[in-house]
């Protein structure tokens, strides 16, 4: 899960190449983080970190936390998101259960 984030922004760039592969990943993930059950603080600092590209430390002073407070944040909402790629997996949706 956290490679996928951490390649936000290289998906971001192909997709505008026309590598339609990489908007699917980019909607699906998008609809992962939706469909998490995320609380606005976990939802915010994965933004801050994956999509603003921003340091756990940025992230916490821009959100008046500490940096352990964003990386406790980070890790239980990209639990939260690779549970629902679970479930897709489970489902049959076509995705696999790998590290990352």
């Amino acid at each position: 899960m956290k490679r996928l984030l951490r390649d936000y922004h290289a998906l971001v760039e192909r997709q505008y190449d026309g590598d339609y592969d990489a908007v699917i990943l980019l909607v699906d993930l998008a609809t992962a983080i939706e469909n998490a059950g995320l609380t606005e603080r976990q939802r915010e600092a994965l933004t801050l970190v994956y999509f603003d590209d921003l340091t756990q430390v940025e992230a916490g002073e821009r959100m008046g936390a500490s940096k352990q407070t964003v990386n406790r944040l980070v890790t239980v909402a990209t639990a939260k998101v690779a549970r629902v790629y679970e479930k897709w997996a489970r489902m049959g949706e076509g995705y696999s259960m790998g590290n990352g």
